[in-house]
């Protein structure tokens, strides 16, 4: 009976200075269980590490780099539920978030290092370490996206939350793109923005670069309606009575 309570006390426990809460459990819940994937990923990697050698470290900070626009989702969307109106703030920490967003789906192109070798335990355990990595790193990005769409709709209309919804999408896929092929990364916003503006107007006329927008774009599309329904649904029923 006070395991029971205690269980029921944890559910509905809120982290809260104020009324509605800053912080609430159900955010938090997200955020541990996406961290104990996240050392599953990196226990895949020290096992490779102790019955032969690193791939490549890199994987472990792509996988940190996925929980930057999540932890700034995560943020976004408590903010808009504490203090409501704050289209400034949340429009600014969308550019952020956006500019960090592709590095979540980035790591689906890891598994273009997969080296084949059939009668090599190694591949196996290489094959569902990368898939794992890049499975992580893809929740990440899902659940930011699911927390960012929440926030637009607190401040925006349904019709403008949308259009920004579905115009991250390609932007997080041409990101994804200067990422892997152009060779850049977040940080070269404020590094090198020059550098950025000639890789985006050359990737204007090349046509690798508008398809794998698309298609990267067109994945998380589809991925988040699935996270989305399995959210949102729910099912109704009325129990009939007898007469």
């Amino acid at each position: 009976m006070a395991l029971e309570r205690f269980i029921e006390w944890v559910k509905n426990y809120r982290f809260t200075v104020s009324n509605p809460p800053i912080i609430s459990m159900e955010g938090l819940f997200s955020l541990l269980l996406l961290l104990i994937l996240s050392l599953v990923a990196v226990f895949f990697h020290l096992v490779r590490i102790f019955f032969n050698a690193p791939i490549d470290f890199s994987m472990d900070w792509n996988l940190f780099l996925s929980w930057i626009p999540l932890i700034i989702a995560f943020f976004a969307n408590n903010l808009t539920k504490r203090y409501g109106q704050i289209p400034v703030i949340l429009i600014f920490l969308s550019f952020v978030w956006l500019a960090f967003l592709p590095n979540a789906p980035y790591m689906i192109t890891d598994l273009a290092h997969l080296a084949v070798d059939y009668k090599r335990d190694l591949t196996w355990h290489d094959t569902i370490m990368l898939f794992f990595y890049a499975e992580v790193s893809l929740f990440n990005g899902l659940v930011s996206l699911y927390w960012m769409h929440q926030a637009w709709r607190h401040i925006f209309s349904r019709n403008v939350s949308a259009t920004m919804l579905f115009i991250s999408l390609p932007l997080a896929g041409f990101g994804v793109y200067l990422g892997r092929v152009r060779r850049m990364n977040s940080w070269d916003i404020i590094h090198d923005p020059r550098l950025i503006l000639k890789n985006l107007f050359q990737s204007l006329f090349d046509r690798t670069a508008w398809v794998f927008s698309l298609e990267i774009g067109t994945l998380l599309g589809i991925l988040y309606v699935v996270l989305w329904v399995i959210i949102r649904f729910r099912v109704r029923y009325t129990k009939k009575t007898s007469s």
